[in-house]
């Protein structure tokens, strides 16, 4: 078990493996935060970074960083991403080469499918 406190003074005991993806930004605001997805329904803004974070709980080994759109970064699980795709046409904007989704976030990046694919298996993942 690990446990993170949020920049709202929530504090959360979870298995590390929950994590679904971490950015350095928030998506919204884009507030230079990190920011944890998939521990709730949303998203929780916490004032650790996300090396820390991921060291800290020992799971950096299983996560990739990709590219959003915006140029700000997010560290995807690698094992429990289990599909990517191509944007739809009209989607995102221009620059969107790569959609993924895991639990509740859907988010497109700038690598390419085989870039993914190649980033997210050699971080344990089996795309």
């Amino acid at each position: 078990m690990a446990d993170l406190t949020t920049i709202d003074g929530l504090q959360l005991c979870f298995d590390p493996s929950a994590i679904s993806a971490v950015a350095d930004h928030d998506a919204d605001t884009q507030q230079a935060v990190t920011t944890v997805y998939g521990l709730t329904a949303g998203r929780l803004r916490i004032a650790e970074s996300v090396d820390a974070l991921l060291n800290r709980v020992a799971a950096a080994k299983n996560f990739a960083r990709l590219t959003r759109l915006d140029g700000t970064f997010i560290w995807v699980n690698c094992i429990a991403l289990k599909v990517i795709r191509s944007p739809l046409p009209g989607e995102y904007a221009d620059g969107a080469k790569t959609v993924f989704s895991i639990g509740t976030l859907i988010q497109a990046v700038k690598q390419t499918l085989p870039e993914v694919k190649l980033a997210v298996n050699a971080c344990g993942g089996k795309l």
